[in-house]
């Protein structure tokens, strides 16, 4: 065996290690759990647009609706409603590595480094790891490349991944893995940079990410939809742009922040024109807005709690297409605003 193939990867080994464990460089391990609860609703059946009423009356079917056929001429139909909502529960171990980098001696890039994370995730019906490096090249710039892979299962009641196939999603345990690929560039601004002071950090975040989701099986290879996370099951294959923009006031108190969140997302490519709302198709040139307030409660340094209230945008199909059970045999009439979910999460910090 040559001496070179010993010696190179050492050489590197050992560089990797001193980057990510030499002097200056920071570890963070913490613990948290999320929950969020959706209120019930009837899919905006009924109205035009407008405000969405929570409602935990179901809607049966409606006797005069003509449903759409399958390939297999079954029928497709489903009611509006569960009469109870929904709820999301996750756990999680996160592990933060900060590295200085390119580090210079005015206010501008003090602070440069490189933050490497990884996230560990378990669900009643999935388990997905994520992993990323974040840029901070400049105060009030970075840049954030990662990834995250993962698989569910049938938990009888749940379902955590599967197809969609027009409208009934397999159940079948371990079907595929699912993959997220993504590039995003974060602006930020703390009032408090330029006026000093305990009570001046007014902040601001606008991110913009492009995101690319792939799901393993041959059908959704071959264009059809699939669930994740035990969500309605109209993910594609392909690109999404997502949006995140924030404005806050942090505070030397338990309440550290408290601001606005809005969020958007929207599919890109070919997959955003298949059957647009100009169309009367069921619109998947829709981009979806999800707002509302947030507030970071800091009890110590070790535990903290989030809470985030959230209206959302949704689509309003027409009464005569509504109770399809295929999403993408139903007609885009309107838009309507829903109030979506209250959601928490705790996070303890080693």
């Amino acid at each position: 065996m040559k001496l070179s193939r010993i010696i190179v990867p050492v050489i590197l080994l050992t560089g990797v290690s001193s980057f990510l464990f030499g002097e200056g460089v920071e570890h963070e391990t913490s613990l948290g759990v999320e929950f969020a609860y959706y209120l019930d609703n009837n899919d905006g059946y009924g109205q035009e647009g407008g405000f969405l009423p929570v409602s935990y009356t179901p809607v049966e079917t409606s006797d005069s609706f003509s449903p759409a056929l399958n390939d297999y001429a079954i029928i497709e139909e489903r009611s509006l409603g569960s009469g109870w909502g929904s709820v999301e529960l996750q756990a999680y171990v996160k592990h933060r590595i900060k590295v200085p980098f390119l580090q210079g001696d005015n206010a501008l890039n003090a602070d440069n480094n490189v933050n490497f994370k990884f996230d560990l995730y378990a669900a009643p019906v999935a388990a997905y790891i994520k992993a990323s490096a974040t840029i901070t090249p400049i105060a009030f710039l970075n840049f954030d490349m990662g990834g995250m892979i993962g698989t569910g299962w049938n938990a009888k009641v749940f379902n955590g991944i599967g197809n969609n196939v027009r409208g009934n999603i397999s159940e079948k345990s371990f079907p595929g893995v699912v993959t997220e690929l993504w590039s995003s560039a974060t602006l930020q601004f703390d009032l408090a940079a330029i006026i000093p002071g305990e009570w001046t950090h007014v902040v601001a975040l606008i991110n913009a990410k492009f995101l690319y989701s792939f799901f393993s099986t041959e059908e959704a290879g071959n264009g059809a939809p699939w669930q994740w996370l035990a969500d309605r099951g109209e993910n594609l294959n392909g690109w999404e742009f997502e949006g995140s923009y924030f404005l806050g006031y942090q505070m030397p108190l338990a309440l550290d922040t408290l601001g606005f969140l809005i969020e958007t997302s929207q599919l890109l490519g070919p997959d955003n024109q298949i059957s647009t709302m100009a169309d009367g198709g069921w619109g998947s040139d829709f981009i979806q807005v999800t707002f509302g307030p947030l507030g970071n409660f800091t009890f110590d340094e070790h535990n903290s709690l989030a809470v985030l209230i959230q209206f959302q945008t949704g689509l309003d199909y027409t009464n005569e297409s509504i109770f399809n059970q295929f999403y993408q045999n139903r007609s885009y009439e309107d838009t309507y605003v829903k109030f979506n979910r209250i959601a928490l999460a705790y996070n303890y910090k080693f």
